[in-house]
């Protein structure tokens, strides 16, 4: 069990984060697919790692697959459209039926 009731999947942190992978693995759009990015956010270095990096018809974006949003996550949000690096993709839902629910920067 991880953190908020969540099973690792696949070797995923949920089934929603192995659910959101295998949706953007099936986009025509994306590809290069890396997990687990290190980004650091201002010049105070806030570290936020993304679930998900890749290629969007070849340009540089961000995923995050969001099931529960934390207080934590919603500054980091905020900081996003100042320090982001490339667009960031949020996505919502359930195992069962993720789909992109905001896009920052």
């Amino acid at each position: 069990m991880n953190k908020y009731r969540a099973v690792r999947t696949n070797g995923f942190a949920s089934k929603f984060e192995a659910a959101v992978y295998h949706f953007l693995e099936i986009d025509p759009d994306v590809s290069d697919i890396k997990c687990q990015k290190k980004i650091y956010l201002t010049d105070a270095k806030i570290l936020l790692i993304v679930d998900f990096e890749y290629l969007r018809k070849g340009k540089l974006t961000y995923g995050e697959a969001k099931g529960f949003e934390t207080a934590s996550w919603r500054i980091k949000r905020k900081l996003w459209k100042y320090y982001g690096p490339a667009k960031l993709e949020i996505f919502a839902g359930s195992h069962a039926r993720p789909y992109l629910k905001e896009v920052v920067g």
